[in-house]
């Protein structure tokens, strides 16, 4: 069914009869559909490549009855005779009805349209054996029904050669937007219903009228949809459902994106799912993909607002045990088969703006994700040329002889060349440093915003590379957004997460969404502008993201959490001030616990210092007074620490004094209080960077920077 065009009905009804104009009105307001009706007309006319049977199928609502109206038209401007049998209205005694048409077929060149063909049991396979072999050869006879044709059309060579079958795909953008405008839709409201009706022409119509109309039918522009439309639409395109078991794989489907037998497992046990997965695949707006069976976006839509409706409460509750499913299932299974768990954790927040819809991988793609081969190399590398310039594929030659498995390739099913390319590059402290330029500018990030503790590594993603003649890298970038999660949601993922795109801006919301923030770090390789994103993921881990995830959906947050949020500019922590220290380096904890030393009898200024939300300080509820506190009076404990200590306790503890005044009250000379004064301040740092970096303990054969300096001044 094409949109229906607002016409002025006063205008359009001038004369002749009624039917005749709401033909014309059918006529003017039918869109596409040009690939079945240039069959229908060869047909028509017997040409060679012609087929006398055709079969048009596809689910509610995508068009089938007006398809059939428009070739009515078509068959009686050729001269044509039209018999039409309805299967809806007549399911009962639709053969009766044919019977009766006999005489009449045996007219000059008829043209039978079956509609609604699966409401009538039976009536196909009576039509194959019995009815059509009697016809006259010059007929056209066209069936259409929700279900495809039986399997006789095509395993009989007769009928085989002489019907042709032809699945009805939903609208393009091009007709999508052709009806939005003869509809009159409200231009700000055109997005969401075109993603809500995703192309079915039936949802597209009734949810456009709906956004013409306001009021209790209505439309707003986040897809809110009416209770009313939303039973009607579900009607029209599922229909009645068996049982209540049907109903929920029907809402964790729509939920989920696309549905597999074993994520059914985890929402009905083991003998239901397998009913159910199976029902599924039966129905005509279910499609089977690379990840499952896929709902068509109308029926989807419906579902899910449906659900809402009339079990908001239950519908949450389905979303976040789903959610837990696929986090559990990230954690535990194999690293391929988690980027499948993350492509659909994606794929369950894709209404939801914590997640950048516009980039997300398409579950209809007819290609697969895999690890580069040998043999796709060479074209991997001209992708990366093509895209980022010979200079970068030469970088990317080089971690292609040291660290082949970090490439992905996305290639059409079956198998093709790649299509799209990036790599996910695994480093341990410094590596790759010598040899790349650009990982030269991550290493330089890391030590000076972050350096790694003892076994940690880092993640680079890099060579986003998509078809040369799209300039795209959406597809690539989709890949390493996978890696992105299914890495950090797992145990012993890396420290840090680094990726490289050019820097043209169109990347730097959807990334933020994901904790990863531009750096200062530009450069141009062979002429081709990029930039460094960054996430410290010791600062804002997986866990956060993940409640984040949560939080958007149900709307809750805790106050005290780091949840993240999303605004306009995107990921945002619910606590602003908060700095985990994991954000300093050596350096800049070494300054903060100076400052805090300082600041030790100034309360207000200490609870402004980065070191109150730390790891030493929280240990065992100690604020971060006590903490400094407790590391000054422990330097008298340490191999040459009693001047040290007594200078501290003086400058930091003590009432406030000169330097001068502290020397004289401990009887050295300012000289020395002043370098035992350096040398506490400098223990201390060390200290507790100690414990916060080693809460359990420094590894064997470990010293930091700091340390060694300390321990260098204690021997001398």
């Amino acid at each position: 069914m094409s949109g229906s065009k607002a016409t002025d009905p006063a205008g359009s009804c001038g004369g002749g009869l009624l039917g005749e104009h709401v033909a014309a009105a059918r006529a003017r307001a039918f869109v596409g559909r040009a690939a079945e009706r240039d069959a229908f007309r060869a047909a028509l006319a017997g040409e060679a490549e012609g087929r006398p049977v055709l079969f048009v199928h596809g689910p509610g609502g995508i068009g089938k009855s007006a398809l059939l109206h428009r070739l009515s038209l078509d068959a009686t401007a050729a001269g044509r005779m039209v018999v039409w049998v309805d299967g809806a209205r007549t399911p009962a005694d639709a053969c009766g009805r044919l019977d009766a048409f006999r005489d009449v077929l045996d007219d000059v060149a008829p043209v039978l349209l079956v509609d609604s063909l699966e409401r009538c049991t039976g009536l196909e396979a009576w039509l194959r054996e019995s009815f059509l072999p009697d016809v006259p050869s010059d007929a056209v006879v066209v069936m259409a029904s929700r279900t495809p044709p039986q399997l006789g059309w095509r395993t009989d060579p007769g009928w085989a050669a002489c019907a042709r079958s032809m699945k009805l795909p939903a609208f393009s953008a091009e007709e999508t937007n052709r009806v939005l405008g003869d509809q009159d839709v409200p231009p700000p409201l055109n997005v969401s219903v075109r993603e809500f009706a995703g192309g079915n022409p039936l949802a597209l119509s009734l949810v456009a009228a709906a956004a013409r109309s306001g009021g209790e039918a209505g439309w707003s522009m986040d897809g809110g949809v009416s209770r009313r439309l939303t039973e009607v639409l579900f009607h029209r395109l599922v229909g009645g459902l068996p049982t209540e078991q049907h109903r929920r794989t029907l809402q964790v489907t729509a939920r989920a994106g696309t549905v597999t037998e074993e994520l059914l497992r985890a929402e009905l046990g083991v003998g239901a799912a397998a009913r159910s997965f199976a029902w599924l695949r039966a129905q005509p707006w279910a499609t089977a993909v690379g990840c499952g069976l896929l709902l068509d976006e109308a029926v989807r839509n419906t579902v899910a607002h449906d659900a809402r409706w009339n079990d908001p409460d239950g519908f949450a509750a389905l979303h976040e045990r789903l959610h837990d499913h696929l986090v559990e299932q990230i954690r535990t299974v194999s690293f391929d088969r988690a980027l499948d768990a993350a492509a659909a954790l994606h794929r369950l927040y894709r209404n939801i703006t914590v997640l950048p819809p516009a980039h997300e991988w398409t579950a209809r793609d007819s290609h697969q994700d895999e690890a580069c081969r040998p043999v796709d190399e060479a074209t991997v590398l001209g992708l990366i040329a093509d895209y980022e310039g010979p200079e970068s594929a030469e970088n990317a030659r080089f971690w292609l002889r040291h660290q082949p498995e970090a490439f992905r390739v996305r290639r059409p099913v079956p198998y093709g060349p790649p299509r799209a390319c990036s790599a996910w590059l695994r480093l341990t402290a410094y590596e790759g440093e010598t040899a790349d330029p650009v990982v030269v500018a991550v290493w330089d990030h890391v030590r000076r915003h972050g350096p790694l503790r003892a076994n940690e590594r880092i993640s680079v993603a890099r060579f986003h590379a998509g078809p040369q003649e799209r300039r795209d890298a959406s597809s690539a970038v989709a890949l390493s957004l996978r890696c992105l999660v299914a890495e950090t949601v797992r145990t012993g993922g890396p420290a840090w997460v680094f990726f490289v795109l050019r820097d043209d801006g169109v990347w730097d919301g959807a990334l933020r969404r994901y904790g990863l923030l531009p750096t200062e770090h530009r450069w141009d390789v062979g002429g081709v502008p990029q930039r460094l994103f960054a996430r410290d993921v010791r600062v804002f881990p997986a866990s956060d993201w993940l409640r984040g995830l949560l939080c958007s959906v149900s709307g809750e947050g805790d106050g005290r959490d780091p949840c993240p949020r999303v605004n306009g500019a995107g990921l945002v922590r619910t606590d602003e001030a908060r700095t985990p220290t994991g954000a300093l380096s050596e350096r800049e904890f070494a300054d903060a616990v100076h400052a805090g030393l300082r600041a030790l009898r100034r309360p207000s200024e200490l609870a402004l210092n980065p070191l109150r939300r730390s790891r030493v300080a929280a240990v065992g509820g100690e604020d971060l007074a006590s903490v400094l506190q407790q590391a000054v009076y422990e330097l008298a404990e340490n191999q040459g620490g009693h001047g040290p200590h007594k200078a501290a306790v003086t400058a930091f503890v003590e009432g406030p004094t000169t330097h001068r005044a502290a020397a004289e009250r401990l009887g050295v000379s300012l000289s020395t209080y002043r370098r035992h004064l350096k040398t506490a301040v400098e223990r201390v740092s060390a200290r507790l960077w100690h414990e916060e970096v080693y809460p359990s303990g420094v590894p064997d054969g470990y010293t930091s920077s700091v340390c060694d300096r300390e321990q260098s001044r204690v021997d001398r």
